[in-house]
């Protein structure tokens, strides 16, 4: 008496996990469930968005105000 493949997935509990679908589709949901984890653009844009971060901490530590003056200086000379 042989037993069905389902019969022994069942038996060892493996047949509880879903198969996870990998079409186009179900990548663009999953990377719209979590947009923190960008994996597009180029090395520039990268450089880029590294150099916005760096200016919005600056920006945060020493306020706004300064950064204000500062614009404003410059142009002044």
């Amino acid at each position: 008496m042989s037993k069905k493949t389902d019969e022994i997935l069942k038996q060892f509990g493996m047949d509880e996990e879903p198969q996870k679908e990998h079409s186009l589709q179900e990548n663009a949901k999953e990377r719209a469930l979590h947009p923190d984890h960008l994996n597009a653009g180029t090395a520039f844009d990268w450089e880029e968005m590294e150099a916005y971060k760096q200016e919005l901490e600056r920006m945060d530590r020493e306020g706004i105000a300064r950064v204000k003056n500062a614009n404003t200086n410059s142009q002044k000379s």
